[in-house]
């Protein structure tokens, strides 16, 4: 039997409820207050019975198995970490943007990938996540956001891990959020690679409409390989020719995120490279100066530096923009999710 509600299967919840003497229309009700709603607590579905709610919350079957262990807010940023059902602690992030509220999703218990300016890879690889553990992070940021009437509109999986290093369980996550329970628009879904190939190829042919961003950082394979391990495997020419493929099939324009590191990637040169490798393409550049990390031993760059390169960028009639800074305060911006991977 599944540790709680969100793991049974259609087939497993149907039976589940019949063993409770109830109708499946009850069965219906509680997924409207849990996937609609964002209520996590049989004893709040106040149009069941009390009598029902008594029996569901005595059952072995709770409606999630993860909960919030700790949250810190900085602005339009919180962060909440997570533990799960095995003790570890994966983080999430919710940011406030004008078109609404995005989630940052987390795929592993760490990270494989090793890229040299990021908290995450520092941390290691514990394990990966289930597609019920991904849910759980959207259901609890629902939760969270209930009390002022607020509910996730986007979703980035940009958080701890590579999604496309768990590919099975990071696309069944996605079509569960896309899916009638959740009902969130595939094209407001972005999955965040470091450049796994064989997984943007796959992706590009799944039929759903989401979002690919690729954090590429360098232009020049020698220097992309000092930052990036992965790099080694999958030439720089090589991801923009997956990029280019996946663009062409999905007819959706693919985002490079380019992480800005004070006198390593940051120069003149640098966006010059980038210009030659992507002009024409269906490719917007998001520049995120490096958010600092501790013992990286890399420094955020100078802001003349990022506005010359998003000029250089530009002047080639290339659509880039400057990611606004968000949750540097709480360790929740891009690159810092550590997580506690073990109590």
């Amino acid at each position: 039997m599944a540790v709680d509600f969100i793991s049974l299967t259609p087939e497993e919840r149907s039976a589940w409820i019949l063993s409770l003497g109830q109708q499946k229309y009850r069965l219906q009700q509680i997924e409207e207050w849990v996937f609609g709603h964002g209520v996590l607590d049989y004893m709040q579905m106040a149009n069941l019975p009390q009598s029902l709610r008594d029996k569901l919350a005595q059952s072995n079957i709770p409606v999630l198995s993860a909960k919030i262990v700790a949250e810190s807010t900085d602005g339009g940023t919180t962060k909440l970490a997570v533990e799960l059902i095995d003790t570890q602690v994966v983080e999430v992030v919710l940011m406030r943007y004008r078109h609404g509220l995005t989630l940052c999703v987390s795929t592993q218990a760490g990270c494989k990938m090793g890229c040299v300016f990021c908290a995450t890879a520092k941390s290691g690889f514990v394990r990966n996540l289930t597609r019920q553990e991904m849910l759980s992070q959207l259901l609890l940021a629902n939760s969270h956001l209930r009390a002022k009437g607020e509910r996730v509109t986007h979703i980035v999986l940009m958080g701890m891990g590579e999604p496309l290093d768990n590919y099975e369980e990071s696309l069944a996550f996605i079509r569960m959020a896309v899916g009638p329970l959740c009902s969130i628009s595939a094209r407001r879904i972005a999955v965040s690679t470091c450049g796994l190939v064989p997984g943007i190829e796959r992706l590009a042919n799944e039929g759903l409409p989401v979002t690919l961003t690729v954090s590429l950082n360098a232009a020049d394979d020698e220097l992309r390989r000092s930052l990036m391990p992965v790099a080694q495997v999958y030439p720089v020419n090589v991801v923009l020719a997956a990029m280019h493929k996946y663009a062409e099939k999905t007819k959706r324009r693919v985002t490079i995120e380019y992480v800005l590191i004070k006198g390593v990637n940051d120069r003149a040169k640098h966006a010059q490279e980038l210009a030659q490798k992507i002009k024409g393409s269906n490719f917007h550049v998001n520049l995120i100066p490096f958010n600092a990390v501790v013992n990286s031993g890399f420094e955020p760059p100078l802001p003349a530096a990022v506005r010359m390169f998003l000029e250089v960028l530009s002047g080639e009639g290339i659509g880039a923009t400057i990611r606004r800074g968000l949750g540097g305060k709480v360790q929740g911006a891009c690159g810092q999710l550590r997580g506690t991977l073990r109590k």
